[in-house]
């Protein structure tokens, strides 16, 4: 070759070169093509991720970030045979599948009271005392009761009536058509509550087989929006069921010396009925109560998680413990807030009660019982439901001084019974 790269045309008789062409080695070449292909899916994955990595960041950085569109699932999800109403849908198939739907929430509901509705009774009341006017026992009306507790020997059915005080002879209809006498356990005049027991021996084989008792829920831990179902008679008529929720759970009760909670719902009752309001499960989450001076139509219901205490005291004949206090509890945050020691507050005293006897008066807060400290309305109803009636025991209140300080005054009270 020459300095300037081109061809020379001089030939050179010494010099002879032969080029031979090598043979194509396939196995070689496939490799080679392998190598390359694979290089490529690497180098492109890469590519790929990093621009994943970048342009989002940058049209967040430099522009407006494309539309995103989120996954939805329906939960549970619709089977493929089931017919929703679309827009388009006909009106008849808008109401078709309207109509299945109340078919079915009616017969869960059926389902869920069948049993608890087997263990609601009518009660007839009547009194020794004869009529003047034709020489027959007074009566006391019918109510409404459930069978609450079923042991070995006997049903207890717990009812309510503010009427039926002047009794002592009650008549029992079960659900089977069963009538027969029932023996009063105990009645609290405070509440209303009466539980009658009917021993085994007073109905057949039959009938102690077929009717149940209607558990109580164990926690009161009912919430809003949660389903209830009244059966007994909320709309006024007779072995009545109904639908609803609950709407709030903040209400009270207050009697004397309890407190106990109320659930208020969106049903619209009967101001004569009654009965009892069932949760999912078919627990009896509340008695429905309609003795409230300012009582609406809307149906609502005393906690029986709360009554578990005073139904078994009540099935045993044993003595409601009464001072005749009305209170309320001060809770934590009132008493850091309101700068007030912790109790019970005394709304009200009853008259002629013993608490009036003793001293107590509206304003005092009560902290300790039988030497015992409380800070609320259920510990100070379990220490005083532990006390024997007859009993002199000492109540222990604060109570402000003219300077507007608080005094722990102790006073004597007798226990009595309501």
């Amino acid at each position: 070759m020459r300095n300037d790269k081109k061809a020379s045309s001089e030939n050179y008789s010494f010099i002879k070169e032969t080029i031979k062409e090598q043979p194509t080695d396939r196995k070689r070449l496939a490799g080679k093509f392998l190598t390359a292909a694979v290089c490529g899916v690497i180098f492109g994955a890469c590519a790929a991720g990093t621009m994943a990595l970048i342009v989002p960041k940058a049209l967040e950085r430099f522009g407006t970030a494309p539309d995103q569109k989120a996954v939805v699932t329906l939960t549970p999800s619709v089977k493929a045979e089931q017919v929703t109403p679309t827009p388009e849908a006909t009106e008849q198939e808008k109401t078709s599948a309207s109509t299945a739907w109340q078919n079915d929430l009616s017969d869960g509901m059926s389902q869920i009271a069948e049993e608890p509705r087997r263990a609601l009774v009518r009660i007839s009341a009547a009194g020794e005392d004869s009529d003047l006017l034709d020489d027959s026992f007074l009566e006391y009306g019918d109510e409404e009761g459930f069978v609450f507790l079923k042991n070995s020997e006997a049903f207890y059915i717990l009812t309510v009536s503010d009427q039926m005080q002047e009794a002592d002879k009650f008549t029992v209809t079960f659900s089977d058509g069963t009538v027969t006498d029932g023996i009063l356990c105990k009645k609290d005049l405070r509440t209303g509550f009466f539980v009658i027991k009917v021993p085994f021996t007073s109905v057949d084989e039959e009938t102690q087989e077929k009717i149940p008792a209607a558990p109580l829920v164990a926690a009161d831990d009912m919430k809003q929006t949660e389903s209830v179902i009244a059966i007994g008679s909320p709309s006024g008529d007779y072995d009545s069921l109904m639908g609803g929720t609950i709407t709030s759970v903040t209400g009270t009760l207050k009697v004397a010396d309890e407190e106990y909670g109320m659930l208020t719902t969106d049903m619209v009752g009967s101001e004569e009925g009654g009965g009892i309001l069932l949760n999912s499960s078919g627990e009896v989450a509340g008695i429905i109560w309609n003795q409230e001076e300012d009582r609406t139509n809307v149906i609502r219901a005393v906690e029986t998680a709360q009554l578990r205490p005073l139904l078994e005291s009540m099935a045993n004949g044993e003595d409601i413990c009464y001072i005749g206090i009305m209170g309320a509890t001060i809770s934590s945050y009132q008493s850091e807030n309101l700068d007030v020691p912790r109790g019970v507050y005394v709304d009200a005293v009853d008259e002629d009660s013993p608490a009036m006897t003793a001293g107590i008066q509206n304003g005092d807060i009560l902290h300790a019982l039988d030497g015992q400290e409380v800070q609320s309305m259920e510990e100070y109803a379990s220490v005083l439901q532990g006390l024997n009636k007859g009993t002199r025991t000492t109540v222990n209140v604060y109570r402000k001084n003219p300077f507007g300080e608080y005094e722990d005054v102790q006073l004597k009270v007798t226990i009595k019974e309501k």
